[in-house]
């Protein structure tokens, strides 16, 4: 069975102050745009590749954006992938995951394109990933 693969970048939704901070309103509007975009984010797997990211998300904004997902739920029922750097951003991945999975959402974290790509892909949604954290 074919599977169709988004991949975005967190710049796609995440909108940076020339200071560095994140504008955290703004960014869940893009996040709400993503959800309503066509076709639908529920027609196809994401992986949303943070590696790039420089800005640093606080626990509380990791919150609100996991909450924004939340919100909009029927567009972000099949797999998503985040991609990041190791360090303080997987375990705000981790954390988003956490948040994620509490609701029944099939989010996973990854430091590691490669082990992402093959939970993306694989044929049961869900379930253990090992080896995530590359």
């Amino acid at each position: 069975m074919a599977t169709t693969i988004k991949i975005i970048t967190a710049r796609d939704f995440l909108e940076v102050t020339a200071d560095g901070l994140i504008n955290l309103a703004t960014s869940r509007q893009l996040l709400v745009d993503i959800a309503r975009a066509e076709p639908h984010p529920v027609d196809f797997e994401l992986l949303v590749d943070f590696r790039d990211t420089q800005a640093d998300l606080s626990i509380a904004d990791v919150y609100q954006l996991a909450a924004e997902l939340i919100q909009h739920g029927h567009s972000f029922r099949r797999k998503v992938a985040l991609l990041v750097r190791p360090g303080v951003n997987f375990d705000l991945a981790q954390f988003f995951e956490t948040c994620s999975h509490n609701r029944g959402f099939s989010v996973n974290a990854f430091e590691d394109y490669e082990h992402a790509m093959r939970w993306v892909l694989a044929a049961a949604p869900g379930g253990p990933a090992p080896g995530r954290s590359g």
